[in-house]
């Protein structure tokens, strides 16, 4: 089951660690009510530009992984590659260094200064998070969210639209996966049920509750085997729940800056090797969008599916 946890709880460590060396995921109450009436008022500008005719949000197509911004068509991501793609659509910024401004949509005025606000709210609450990360694996203070200072990290919104027309086989809202950076913080904006995270001790999947104004926070790929496999970077899905209701959701996926190199931060002898983080999202990206204009590195190419923990 996935613990519902209170931030402010003195004990919110010790429950932590208990969550992401078991199920790898938690949900988080008393996190972020200070900014309430910024969220709510995203989530309308949200819905306008998912609402916007198709041809005016392929104005801003996907990018490709190279820089990992911009709008997503229905169907178009495979988060299983060799499944259909996942009945959702979705649009990606970053920060305001890295972001291209002819992917900001220019027909909702209020979209980009509200959403680099957003983004800055994540931004501020990963750090809360890392910092007692750090804590749980004894590291020095600082160190794992220097890590994450000059990060390649993404926030997403998507959505999940009624759909009434036939369906694949093997096609879902989000096919099963696994996240590929450090943690990944989703916001929830309705109460539509979905998301599933499999249970590796009971062979099963398993709902996560849904609390309003809530956080959902799950180790990634990366961040497992940056500890070393102490914590758990757990399959979750979006099945085809309430498939006559629209669902919304925003992940942001926190990522280690590009240059860092991946390798064990606990004292046990290493399971795996060195890894530069930004080869690594870039080779997992690849395979989700079907990128093929995107050249693998060597050491990618080298290791293939070694570079993904143990699961």
């Amino acid at each position: 089951m996935v613990p519902i946890i209170d931030f402010n709880s003195s004990t919110v460590e010790k429950q932590m660690e208990e969550a992401y060396t078991t199920c790898g995921f938690a949900v988080f109450t008393n996190v972020y009510d200070s900014w309430l009436s910024e969220f709510s008022d995203w989530q309308q500008l949200m819905e306008e530009f998912f609402k916007q005719k198709n041809e005016i949000k392929i104005k801003y197509s996907y990018s490709g992984v190279e820089d990992n911004i911009g709008f997503s068509r229905f169907e178009e991501e495979r988060l299983t590659p060799n499944k259909p793609g996942d009945l959702k659509e979705s649009f990606n910024w970053v920060s305001p260094d890295r972001m291209k401004e002819q992917f900001w949509p220019t027909e909702i005025p209020e979209f980009k200064p509200l959403a680099q606000k957003i983004l800055r709210i994540a931004q501020l609450l990963s750090l809360d998070f890392l910092y007692k990360f750090e804590n749980i694996l004894s590291l020095p203070k600082g160190s794992l969210v220097e890590q994450h200072i000059d990060a390649a990290s993404t926030i997403r919104i998507i959505k999940y639209p009624s759909h009434n027309d036939e369906i694949i086989q093997g096609q879902l809202r989000g096919n099963e996966h696994t996240d590929y950076g450090s943690i990944t913080l989703l916001w929830r904006f309705d109460d539509v049920s979905g998301l599933q995270v499999f249970d590796r001790e009971k062979d099963g999947w398993f709902d996560v509750p849904i609390v309003e104004n809530s956080i959902v926070l799950n180790i990634g790929d990366m961040f497992q085997r940056w500890s070393n496999d102490k914590f758990k970077s757990t399959p979750h899905r979006v099945v085809n729940a309430d498939l006559n209701r629209t669902r919304y959701s925003m992940p942001y996926f926190v990522d280690a800056g590009r240059d860092v190199i991946i390798s064990n931060l606990t004292n046990e002898a290493d399971k795996y090797p060195p890894i530069s983080a930004y080869a690594y999202l870039k080779w997992r990206l690849a395979q989700s969008y079907n990128d093929q204009s995107y050249v693998q590195n060597e050491e990618v190419n080298n290791e293939g599916a070694q570079h993904l923990p143990n699961y």
